[in-house]
């Protein structure tokens, strides 16, 4: 009776349907994705369709099969769905293409790493910036600052020491 009511556009027995069978349909892809939310939006999707399509439900004998039929197919292009996403993301997104997170994350990173390097002591940060801006070799640091291979090693393992510190600091805040 409801079915016939529903083909017929009224929107009580559609309304009837939907309190009877939407926390059925719910709890039943629910079940199957282990998303809440997600489940919602296909009920609701299903119920949609159901509304948009009414005028097929004349053919149909059992509503309680064929609205589980549907849900199932919703939760399989759900999958289906899912997977083309992902497998996009790891076959077409180019390395070096990143989001606004990674690339929020990288800037914030890289300032870090920029006070690090200002809040060390002048020799140490001069003989950083030599070694990894400039380019130069321990021997031709020591050379031009006169002091020996020894101490501009010591003072650069020190320098790598305090930004791996920031960076391993950072990265709890971020995880």
């Amino acid at each position: 009776m409801l079915l016939e009511n529903l083909v017929s556009g009224d929107h009580k027995a559609f309304e009837a349907l939907f309190m009877k069978y939407f926390p059925k349909v719910k709890y039943f892809i629910t079940h199957l994705i282990k998303s809440e939310a997600i489940a919602e939006e296909l009920s609701q999707d299903i119920f949609v369709k159901i509304w948009s399509h009414k005028e097929k439900f004349n053919k149909v004998s059992n509503f309680n099969s064929y609205i589980y039929r549907m849900a199932k197919n919703a939760v399989i292009n759900h999958f289906e769905h899912q997977y083309i996403e992902e497998n996009y993301v790891q076959n077409y997104i180019l390395p070096g293409e990143t989001g606004i997170e990674e690339e929020y994350y990288a800037k914030e990173l890289e300032l870090l790493i920029q006070l690090s390097i200002n809040n060390m002591p002048p020799q140490r940060k001069k003989i950083y910036q030599m070694s990894r801006i400039e380019g130069l070799k321990n021997e031709e640091i020591a050379q031009k600052l006169n002091l020996s291979k020894k101490t501009i090693e010591n003072h650069l393992n020190l320098a790598l020491k305090e930004i791996k510190k920031t960076i391993l600091l950072s990265s709890l805040f971020f995880i």
